[in-house]
């Protein structure tokens, strides 16, 4: 039997500090996101600079960072996600997580040297939608959280591609990049990264009232040992919106078993388990890998946000809050303030605290306290503790030094000539005469010359990407490689300037600004005539089933066919002479999204359900295909596996939503149609 590889340990980071904590306690990387753009816009974020200040941290290390720019984009806004891939191109991260093919296409036909992971927002869930991605691009696919454990086994063996699974952290009800309740109820859209947890709010249904929605928290270390020998590339840790605390305990726990034995002893167990269980969390789960345990999955019963209840709001006033504590508080805690109907709440750290009229640094469980400062609660709300002291990273954040520019050097080495390159200054050339003696035992490299080039690199430059080639067997003393190296960079640094650093990267984005100008010229009529619609989630087991549908359809004569995922695209490839709709649930917002559908064969596309009217009439002029406009107003606002209870249901406002099962789905949809067009698309 093959040993299992140690995959990949992938951890958040919403900030500079934790991700500090997520390198000191063993992650071999971190995601992250910038202030636009991403599926957690809600965390702090990172700023161009701090970035390119933490790439450096990651890469002295050996450690990788990737983003995350994994939302859906409107067509006023692809000049700015532009302008993003311009600066990320320059920084280098190791990848770039994307959700919104548009973005893909945008990356990959003008900054192709970034490197792409399909997000688990694509909702990508076989392995016909992972030959999809490989024909995009796509180098990782993260998989949709809903695939059980036996499917992704049979998907790893079928896949050309890495493959990236969370093992750790909340989970959502709905299918990836399906979830419409927050769009629905107000215009903050989950897949524009304002998602306002609807789902983590009480429900009635069936005689029952709770948190119908909000599953259990994933809790992976019973899994790792068949994940490991699955192959999976890397294990992901959910949560960019928790504390520096929150991911040092679990990355740590994660790392002492992933350096372990594949089946890890008592002991081993025992240390990550009591890590984990001091973390703030929802009740553990196994979450999505196991049908048979779904049934349990939900916990109704308790409050859907995460953390440990600490302290209960008496009173509510201007200058502060009147709390009981129910557990300790400790300056420096992160604290998030709760209504009692579950939902979203506001998060802060806590600065000051006061007991019996004096400052106080902590407090016991059942002392009455006030916490200082201008806040929006009322009498009865919690304060859960999302975070605690002790795990502070600011100091190491605030030393981190400036980011560097990465520069790509290539070493020709031979015993007579050594020649040196840098991408970033095309056209020039080092070159030095040397006279090396051929080698007895111990031949120079090319990986000591990687390593010797890449260090003492003056400033502001980096090299983390060294590639050297040595032709011939010869031995170079260590003071002359030295004497080289600084030669190199000496005249390496006359030539270099960071103003004229990757001019092809403007030329890039000149030419992306031209291109977007043009206007698409005459459309082409949409499709006609009988279609089949494939559906939007096929689970492993049924694609066979689905490619038998397809071939009695076009041997029936059926040529048009609307597919909802990706998966669509690479069933159809068998059938050459047939006319694709891309429609709903695969999101298509733009017209850099169309391109790319297009090239694939789409001959018609359906705009994305939450489109407004203003983002739609940008969409409409600049679409190289012709837009198939259905009525959205009635499209499901949450799909998930799950068995969802009951077929009438309301929230605490009285709305009204109908549940409706089949095909080993839940649907959940509001009993009045939704105008979409109506609400701002935030």
């Amino acid at each position: 039997m093959k040993p299992a590889a140690t995959p990949e340990l992938l951890a958040p980071a919403g900030n500079l500090e934790t991700a500090l904590a997520a390198y000191d306690a063993g992650a071999d990387a971190v995601y992250c996101g910038l202030g636009k753009f991403n599926a957690r816009e809600r965390a702090q974020n990172f700023t161009p600079d701090s970035l390119a200040r933490l790439l450096d941290y990651a890469h002295g290390r050996g450690r990788k960072l990737y983003l995350t720019l994994n939302t859906l984009v409107k067509e006023t806004e692809l000049s700015e996600v532009a302008a993003y891939l311009a600066e990320l191109a320059k920084l280098r991260p190791d990848a770039l997580i994307v959700q919104d093919l548009g973005v893909l296409n945008l990356a990959r036909e003008y900054f192709p040297s970034l490197v792409l992971h399909a997000s688990t927002q694509m909702g990508i869930h076989n392995s016909a939608g992972v030959a999809a991605a490989a024909r995009l691009g796509i180098r990782r696919v993260i998989l949709e959280r809903q695939v059980t454990l036996d499917e992704l086994r049979k998907i790893a063996a079928r896949s050309t591609l890495e493959l990236e699974v969370f093992i750790h952290g909340s989970l959502c009800c709905s299918l990836s990049g399906q979830c419409l309740l927050s769009s629905a109820l107000g215009g903050w859209s989950g897949n524009r990264g304002k998602c306002k947890q609807p789902c983590r709010r009480i429900y009635d249904a069936a005689g029952r009232s709770g948190f119908l929605l909000s599953p259990r928290d994933l809790y992976g270390v019973p899994l790792l040992p068949e994940l490991r020998r699955i192959g999976v590339a890397s294990l992901k840790i959910e949560g960019r919106l928790r504390s520096p605390d929150y991911v040092w305990k679990t990355v740590k726990a994660y790392r002492l078993l992933l350096d372990g034995p594949v089946d890890s002893p008592p002991e081993l167990l025992l240390e990550a388990e009591k890590l984990l269980r001091s973390t703030a969390t929802r009740r553990p789960s196994n979450g999505f890998y196991f049908a048979n345990e779904y049934s349990s999955l939900i916990d109704a019963g308790r409050l859907g946000s995460f953390g440990v209840a600490a302290a209960k709001v008496g009173k509510y006033a201007r200058a502060g809050l009147s709390v009981t504590a129910l557990e300790r508080l400790h300056l420096g805690d992160r604290l998030r303030l709760v209504p009692p109907e579950g939902g979203e709440g506001e998060s802060f750290t806590l600065i000051d605290l006061r007991f019996q009229g004096k400052s106080a640094v902590k407090v016991r469980a059942g002392a009455n306290c006030f916490i200082p400062g201008e806040f929006r609660a009322e009498p009865g709300w919690l304060l859960y503790k999302i975070g605690e002291n002790g795990y502070d990273f600011s100091r190491q954040a605030a030393a981190l030094p400036p980011g560097r520019h990465p520069l790509a050097v290539s070493l020709r080495l031979t015993a007579a000539e050594w020649m040196g390159t840098i991408a970033e200054l095309p056209g020039e050339c080092w070159r030095r005469a040397v006279d090396f003696a051929p080698a007895g035992k111990r031949p120079f490299t090319a990986g000591t010359a990687a390593a010797e080039f890449a260090s003492a690199v003056p400033e502001p430059w980096s090299a983390p990407e060294v590639e050297a080639v040595v032709e011939g067997a010869f031995f170079v003393p260590a003071s002359l490689l030295k004497t080289l190296r600084r030669e190199f960079w000496e005249w390496a640094a006359q030539r270099l300037r960071p103003e004229n650093l990757r001019p092809e990267l403007a030329e890039a984005l000149y030419r992306f600004y031209r291109d977007s100008r043009a206007l698409p010229g005459e459309v082409p009529p949409a499709p006609e005539g009988e279609r089949m619609i494939l559906p939007g989630f096929t689970p492993e087991a049924e694609l066979p089933a689905l490619r038998k549908r397809l071939r009695a359809a076009c041997d029936s004569g059926v040529r048009v066919f609307q597919i909802g995922a990706l998966h669509g695209l690479e069933l159809l490839r068998e059938f050459p002479d047939v006319r694709i709709i891309a429609g709903f649930p695969l999101p298509v917002c733009n017209s850099e999204a169309v391109r790319e559908l297009k090239c694939r064969g789409v001959c018609a596309v359906e705009p994305f359900a939450e489109l407004d009217e203003e983002a739609l009439a940008a969409f409409r002029e600049k679409s190289p295909l012709p837009l198939v406009e259905s009525d959205r107003s009635g499209a499901a606002l949450l799909v998930t596996r799950l068995e969802l209870p009951g077929s009438a249901w309301t929230d605490g406002r009285g709305r009204r939503f109908r549940v409706v099962r089949g095909n080993g789905l839940s649907k959940l949809y509001a009993a009045e149609p939704v105008d979409f067009r109506k609400n701002e698309w935030k």
